[in-house]
């Protein structure tokens, strides 16, 4: 055991150690570590041991779970790696155990969020009822931090050349990360919302709150995203059309999207919704859209609503 000046841990050998062989009150003590390394050291035994054995003794999977979104960027990444381990073999032990990975899907650090993302992605194609209690703290993190269309000028103050490049083409990549981590995290709510709706909207503590996010991520610079939020819509519109209907203006604002995709989402969503009276918007953008599928649905949609 460690003596009171060693921080825990400081004799395991992560390489080489096997389930049972550390006390996992050991493990806890280097995770709760005011100190970054001996948090990623405690975090670097989790994943050895959560390879080996996902319920290996000694894995305190909370208290892993507790830091994807820590201060320190490379813990929040190591145990987001350690929960993905766990995710291999036994989805079901994270169960009530995503708040931080939920919490990471927002981080203004790209790594991290993208790691997040990805995770998520795997569990929601198989696990849905895993990631929807989260869907609130997700789409709150989408909005947070779309990426502004801005452009970082270094001219002003760096004078080399290839110094200059080597900065915007860092900016350019670390941008694309984002837009990539985004439009994961995006894609994971529609996900969510069409697979298990009601447990979306009964797991937040205001499911108004959550439409109102999607509702302002049908403006999100990104396309992707955009669609992706009124997909969403479009399912919890399924199920409970009372709470969409608090957003119905900005799916009507999203039949005018200079994307056609967008568009057609649109008019699928507020078909979903129900409301007779978006029936003459949906026959004006049946005869002036530029697009002929957007057209063609756009009027069958109309004709629907008013039928009913």
């Amino acid at each position: 055991m460690p003596t009171d000046s060693e921080p825990p841990l400081s004799d395991v050998d992560p390489d080489s150690v096997a389930p049972g062989d550390v006390d996992e009150s050991a493990v806890r003590a280097a995770l709760a570590s005011s100190s970054p390394m001996v948090r990623q050291r405690g975090l670097e035994l989790c994943e050895a041991l959560a390879e080996a054995d996902a319920d290996a003794v000694g894995l305190p999977l909370d208290a892993v779970a507790s830091l994807p979104d820590d201060d320190n960027a490379t813990v929040g990444l190591r145990a987001i790696s350690v929960l993905d381990a766990v995710a291999e073999d036994t989805p079901g032990a994270l169960d009530g155990r995503l708040d931080g990975v939920a919490a990471a899907a927002g981080s203004n650090i790209v790594d991290v969020q993208l790691t997040a993302a990805t995770l998520l992605g795997k569990l929601v194609v198989e696990r849905p009822a895993l990631v929807a209690p989260h869907v609130g703290a997700l789409v709150a993190g989408l909005r947070a931090t779309e990426p502004s269309e801005d452009t970082e000028e270094y001219a002003e103050f760096v004078d080399h050349p290839a110094t200059r490049q080597t900065l915007v083409e860092h900016d350019r990549e670390e941008r694309e990360r984002r837009v990539s981590a985004r439009r994961t995290l995006a894609n994971v709510a529609v996900a969510v919302t069409e697979t298990a709706p009601e447990k979306a909207l009964d797991a937040v503590d205001d499911s108004g709150a959550l439409v109102a996010d999607l509702g302002a991520l049908t403006d999100d610079a990104d396309a992707g995203v955009a669609g992706a939020a009124v997909d969403a819509l479009g399912h919890l519109a399924a199920t409970d059309s009372d709470a969409v209907d608090l957003v119905a203006d900005r799916l009507l604002g999203a039949l005018y999207h200079d994307r056609s995709f967008v568009r057609a989402r649109a008019v699928q969503a507020l078909g979903r919704l129900g409301d007779p009276d978006a029936a003459p918007r949906l026959s004006a953008v049946a005869e002036e859209d530029a697009d002929e599928d957007v057209r063609e649905i756009a009027a069958e949609t109309a004709a629907f609503l008013e039928a009913a």
